[in-house]
């Protein structure tokens, strides 16, 4: 389909023009008129006992400017990796061979099971790692009031 190749033909150009200038390419793209994150973390999630326990890999992100908000259903995390920069002339000759590691904001969206104490959630972070524990409600006991039958007249 000659649409697919002027696609192709534009992409290698665009990409083509931020090499030669030494520049990193950082446009998503995607079928979303919203704006959207750049980047998603791996995760990985696992039930214990008593809690549900999520693993975010967010090495080279700053902990105190990542957001974790646990709501019913739903846990999101947001924040930012920096590029790393090094100082002096070096930067501006820099020639990439691979580029990997996903820079710019991010956001992760996990939806939850029912059952979990989202209020009681603890975030700690760890080489790298980012450790979400949502704990586990106690099922409540309802108590069972017996009704009297009343007899009738």
């Amino acid at each position: 389909m000659a649409h697919d190749d002027d696609w192709q033909r534009e992409m290698q150009r665009y990409l083509a023009h931020f090499h030669r200038a030494g520049k990193r390419p950082t446009i998503l793209f995607n079928q979303l008129a919203q704006p959207s994150p750049v980047w998603t973390p791996a995760m990985d999630m696992y039930e214990t006992e008593d809690a549900l326990v999520i693993v975010l890999d967010l090495a080279g992100v700053d902990a105190d400017r990542t957001e974790v908000h646990a709501e019913p259903h739903l846990l999101v995390v947001r924040g930012v990796r920096r590029e790393r920069r090094s100082t002096g002339r070096a930067e501006a000759q820099r020639s990439y061979h691979a580029l990997e590691i996903p820079y710019g904001r991010f956001e992760r969206a996990v939806r939850l099971p029912p059952g979990l104490d989202t209020a009681e959630a603890r975030a700690s972070y760890h080489e790298g790692l980012l450790e979400i524990t949502l704990p586990k409600r106690l099922p409540r006991q309802v108590p069972i009031t017996v009704e009297e039958a009343t007899p009738a007249s």
